[in-house]
């Protein structure tokens, strides 16, 4: 019989048992369903904070073409877009994805009949349609584009969609201010552009429009970049030379040879479909306004975006915070739809207090149940124990993450670094808890020839664990002896004293 080392009999049962950094990542899909096109990205996690994407599907639906009209999705484009949405969940299904999610953006939200559209897309494709709001839509894009760019310094993320268009300010990777805009290629294209090519004129208006709109908002100060997410940036990318450094000039080039150039060419061009072509122009009219109005010193493009955001969201540890959890806090982003007919309306003062004020209560929540959970932990009866504070310590942090502008950093900062600490402190102990469970079945059902092996892995991971869990115990009693618990009652008013037994005063347990 082979005898193999240590090293190489631990990854062959990590393989068995799914223990491998690319097996143990499940594979998903994500649908984004807008007003120009229905998007789907099949991936995994990259174990990096990143997305390993493994296939992807576009098709072209324009399922908000009329909308501002009608105030209703077009039948037609609404069983293009059932029959787009069967192919895409036989796609990813094929591919091995085992879970879908999917949101819909502006055209449905905005959409008499966008319920009916969604109730038609669950019952015909399985698919269980998400609507979200311009705050998500934000939220989830701006983690797309922060796990695959370079966020320091001050950037300004613009996702111009058909409908919508999410701008989002931030400083070295922190949100600042983000907002929602009636503005996009499609729409702007029904309302201003007839000829193809198009007019001059039109799009000026397109521009025009757009800069109104943009002038309203709030001044965003200086912007070293503008990094423009979706289609709109990567088809105009391929209308300017190879490597070119894009700026407001180039920008206007780009422009130029759109007035030039019918929807057909610029689709053959291109290699894009002539129905997203035929808008193409007003989204980069858009870019343009924004990159007028805000300065940027350089224009960078990404690809990753919301559906990239939805992944990390459904590739995240499986017992993180469910959709319906993150919909409780995804709002804290300061993301507020600006009204076109009265862009005064920029004072936001009463919704971000009262926006503060509801992610006090649940940040003090969660860390309640952070505090809860320990003692089971540190008390080691059952393994469980370690897995809940890991699973309610990630939920306190994506609560942070995105309620992190509306607080002081001075203490914030602290208080989001302990909660990320907290999970880190457990992850040694409870990924060899997984591997030892896994281990254990293996030696039930291998040969009796092998148990001597299998046993001496068993030993060393044992003795890997006892030194994490020395650790780990280390770390979670200085925070029960120390003023943690005063602190977090005083900074988010929690009041119901934890159920371990916490001293309320100093933070003790009895």
């Amino acid at each position: 019989m082979r005898h193999d080392t240590l090293a190489t009999r631990l990854k062959n049962l990590r393989l068995a048992h799914g223990m491998t950094a690319e097996s143990t990542q499940v594979i998903a899909a994500a649908i984004d369903i807008g007003s120009n096109s229905i998007k789907m990205t099949i991936g995994r996690a990259d174990g990096e904070g990143g997305i390993d994407q493994l296939d992807w599907a576009s098709e072209v639906v324009r399922l908000g073409q009329g909308l501002d009209q009608t105030g209703l999705l077009d039948e037609e484009r609404i069983e293009t877009a059932i029959e787009t949405l069967k192919r895409f969940a036989a796609q990813a299904r094929e591919r091995g994805a085992g879970r879908i999610v999917a949101v819909a953006t502006e055209a449905t939200r905005a959409a008499a009949n966008g319920g009916i559209f969604l109730d038609r897309v669950r019952k015909e494709t399985g698919i269980d349609v998400r609507v979200i709001d311009g705050q998500e839509e934000a939220a989830l894009t701006f983690r797309g584009v922060l796990s695959g760019s370079d966020l320091t310094g001050s950037v300004v993320v613009a996702d111009i969609g058909g409908g919508s268009t999410e701008l989002i300010s931030a400083h070295d990777g922190v949100v600042q201010v983000a907002r929602s805009l009636p503005l996009g290629s499609g729409r702007l294209t029904d309302r201003f552009v007839a000829a193809d090519p198009p007019q001059p004129d039109e799009i000026a208006a397109c521009e025009s429009e757009a800069g109104a709109v943009i002038q309203a908002l709030p001044p965003l100060g200086l912007v070293d970049r503008l990094i423009v997410v979706g289609g709109t940036g990567e088809y105009m990318a391929r209308l300017m030379a190879e490597d070119q450094q894009i700026d407001l000039r180039t920008v206007r080039i780009v422009i130029s040879k759109l007035l030039t150039l019918s929807a057909a060419e610029v689709a053959d061009e291109i290699e894009i479909p002539e129905a997203r072509a035929r808008v193409l122009p007003a989204g980069v009219a858009i870019v343009a306004s924004i990159a007028s109005c805000l300065h940027p010193d350089r224009i960078e493009i990404s690809r990753s975006g919301i559906r990239t955001g939805l992944l990390l969201e459904a590739l995240a540890d499986e017992d993180v915070a469910t959709a319906e959890d993150a919909a409780t806090f995804t709002g804290a982003v300061d993301v507020r739809p600006l009204d076109h007919d009265s862009p005064a309306k920029t004072d936001g003062t009463v919704a971000e207090d009262s926006f503060r004020e509801t992610m006090r209560d649940l940040i003090g929540e969660r860390w309640r149940v952070v505090w809860e959970a320990i003692p089971v932990a540190l008390e080691g009866a059952n393994i469980e124990g370690v897995h809940d504070v890991r699973v309610a310590s990630r939920r306190l942090r994506a609560a942070m993450d995105v309620a992190e502008p509306a607080f002081p950093t001075k203490w914030y900062k602290r208080l989001h670094q302990t909660a990320k600490e907290i999970t880190g402190a457990l992850g040694e102990v409870r990924d060899r808890d997984v591997l030892l469970e896994a281990l254990h079945v293996d030696r039930s059902a291998a040969p009796a020839a092998e148990h001597p092996g299998i046993d001496r892995l068993i030993d060393r991971v044992e003795c890997e664990r006892a030194a994490a869990r020395a650790e780990m115990e280390r770390y979670l009693r200085q925070l029960l002896d120390g003023p943690l618990w005063s602190e977090l009652q005083r900074r988010f008013g929690i009041l119901e004293a934890p159920a371990n037994g916490s001293d309320s005063r100093d933070g003790r347990t009895s």
